[in-house]
């Protein structure tokens, strides 16, 4: 499998699994106010939420002419549409008359135009107001072209929707993903189709979540009654591609790669593959399935969580359905909600104890130090709003 990224990462955890090499000595801290500082937490999500590539679905789940899904997770109404012609538009779901929201519910919806129930001016699934009534005694000399839907940027890639929230701004998704793109071509993530998602609120910083899935060191631990059994303790690698971050887990039968060529790997079943991608998504490749993880800060101390799979095929019977409903209940109700949520709401209560003024990461958390990495990057060193504490701070 010619994934590039996941490729050149597996062979370098190969590698130094064949030679015994010992894990890099890694050292950071982390000052625990990254969690809990409300006045960083608006700066984060401003600039690191607000005119971006967002990830909010899959072509697959806007089948015909009409389907349209509703997005509220970052903080706007938005809606997302197939139009009569087959192609995709990202509006504000809002009317351009009282602002009223024209599209409601979570699931995926048909419609043949989104009606504003106040007034029910009449809009098109291009976006174009069709019908205002009482028009010519109400409003005499309107410009139906200027009241138009609010659009938002949106692009696809292999198949995913991206959305940048701000009317203003722009995608330029190539750049966005960069060499992930041959990753996720490989593993066909266009062929493939959204099968059902979750929507959960947790009373954890957003970060909190995206650490626990970059940390190679918590898997046969906290795991160990459900998923750690599978893997192999301490082997995990985790390396930047652009502004996101490609991990490879080894599972027990890695050490099967050792005597197979290349193009013998099976990366899939001897590891697990995940990739972060930035800002706030964890992509995670399973043996015969692709599971998502979208985070959206909503609070200093709470995320709503996007949790969904993408299977290779739309399930041909009753038996295949209720098989891959029993795979992604396993993973989120015995493995996702039970122990990695449980322990990042159970951290939060402890970044706020004054317990500890900072965070210690070790030698198999460097994905996570690489993640804060990131974050530095794009806003800085974290400041925070007090300076009672002196030591150095990382994030």
């Amino acid at each position: 499998m010619n994934a590039p990224g996941f490729r050149d990462v597996f062979s370098n955890l190969l590698e130094a699994f064949r030679n015994g090499v010992e894990v890099a000595p890694f050292e950071a801290r982390v000052d625990t106010r990254f969690y809990t500082d409300p006045q960083w937490f608006e700066k984060e999500r401003a600039a690191l939420f607000d005119d971006v590539p967002i990830l909010v679905g899959h072509v697959s789940m806007l089948k015909n002419s009409g389907d349209v899904f509703t997005h509220d997770h970052l903080g706007k109404p938005i809606m997302v549409v197939r139009d009569n012609d087959g192609d995709l538009h990202a509006f504000l779901n809002v009317c351009r008359h009282r602002g009223v929201r024209l599209v409601n519910g979570e699931q995926v919806q048909n419609k043949t135009s989104f009606v504003c129930p106040y007034h029910n001016w009449v809009y098109g699934l291009d976006g174009g107001l069709k019908r205002v009534p009482l028009e010519e005694e109400s409003f005499p000399g309107l410009d139906k072209q200027c009241h138009s839907l609010k659009a938002l940027p949106l692009a696809v890639c292999e198949g995913l929707i991206f959305v940048c929230a701000d009317p203003e701004g722009s995608i330029d998704i190539e750049r966005h993903m960069g060499m992930v793109k041959d990753d996720f071509a490989a593993f066909k993530m266009s062929e493939h189709v959204f099968f059902r998602q979750t929507v959960t609120t947790l009373k954890a910083n957003w970060k909190l979540l995206v650490d626990a899935f970059q940390d190679g060191y918590h898997v046969t631990r906290l795991h160990r009654n459900t998923v750690g059994p599978s893997f192999i303790d301490g082997i995990a690698r985790s390396e930047r591609s652009g502004d996101h971050l490609v991990s490879v887990v080894a599972r027990k039968h890695f050490a099967d790669a050792l005597e197979q060529q290349p193009e013998q790997w099976d990366m899939r079943r001897q590891s697990a593959c995940a990739m972060y991608l930035f800002p706030n998504v964890e992509m995670i490749i399973h043996p015969d399935y692709i599971s998502y993880l979208a985070f959206f800060p909503t609070q200093v101390n709470e995320t709503v969580v996007v949790h969904g799979c993408f299977i290779e095929e739309e399930p041909r019977d009753e038996k295949a359905a209720a098989h891959w409903e029993r795979a992604f209940d396993i993973i989120e109700n015995g493995v996702f909600h039970p122990e990695d949520f449980f322990v990042c709401e159970q951290a939060q209560i402890g970044m706020a104890s004054g317990a500890n003024d900072h965070l210690l990461l070790g030698a198999h958390e460097s994905g996570v130090g690489a993640f804060h990495d990131l974050l530095a990057e794009k806003m800085g060193a974290y400041q925070p709003a007090s300076s009672r504490h002196t030591h150095k701070k990382r994030g």
